[in-house]
């Protein structure tokens, strides 16, 4: 029988990234994938057009309604709602759970306006997460704001510079780098990748309950996902076979 994992999300019409991409992901890995929306978008390979974030209300029982079926074995937070009393609402149900969470924070998209204005809302999600997974840009501008935070937790950043010709992912716990893996650097644009990272890495802790290796096989994931991506659809790319 095959277990869930849980996404809560936005929602990407093209596929390319959101809780289609996280649940492309999670089947990848053996799973059956359930989503609770936080957002809706209009937007394509171009960028985003529009967002509207779903009521907070109806996001509670759309997630209410899940777990009262549905028992998860992970969760990943990806865009989060734009109110703190919303994602707190979130953040209580999720923890009562007990299994592995995985926030990737998504502020901004690749193309189009921000999604995430007041970075304090966000606290909640932070506060129950097990990993956090923001790319570099994103760890610079939470840094200021939740160091302490970042200090207690798992965080891995993605895609920080290493010289002029390579990047590096870092595994940092309790504030201590403990892994990098280095990739070369190119001027490819791939959407989705954040997703596709952090619902590989939840798929591959709930499976084998360790972070470090979970973190070391996401990164070779995602270097695969670029490539086939980019083979796809030349330079904007969302579909990968997998």
């Amino acid at each position: 029988m095959k277990e869930f994992l849980l996404t809560v999300a936005g929602f990407d019409p093209t596929g390319g990234a959101g809780i289609l991409r996280d649940y492309a992901t999670f089947r990848h890995f053996g799973f059956l994938g359930c989503a609770v929306i936080t957002a809706n978008t209009v937007q394509n390979t171009k960028g985003v057009k529009r967002v509207e974030f779903v009521s907070g209300n109806f996001l509670i029982e759309q997630l209410d309604a899940v777990l009262e079926e549905i028992p998860v074995k992970g969760v990943k937070f990806g865009l989060p709602h734009r109110e703190e009393d919303v994602n707190r609402e979130i953040a209580r149900r999720v923890e009562k759970l007990g299994v592995p969470v995985v926030f990737d924070p998504v502020l901004a998209p690749t193309f189009g306006r921000e999604f995430v204005e007041d970075l304090k809302a966000i606290a909640p999600l932070i506060e129950v997460s097990t990993v956090i997974t923001p790319n570099y840009s994103e760890f610079e501008r939470l840094k200021p704001v939740f160091g302490g935070l970042f200090k207690e937790k798992v965080v891995v950043v993605k895609g920080a510079p290493k010289g002029e010709s390579e990047v590096e992912d870092l595994l940092i716990v309790k504030g201590k780098v403990i892994e990098r893996i280095s990739h070369k650097k190119d001027n490819r644009v791939v959407r989705g990748t954040g997703c596709a990272f952090s619902s590989a890495l939840l798929s591959l802790i709930v499976k084998k309950s360790e972070v470090a290796e979970a973190f070391k096989e996401s990164s070779l994931f995602l270097e695969a996902y670029r490539e086939e991506s980019f083979g796809f659809c030349g330079a904007l790319q969302f579909y990968p076979a997998f």
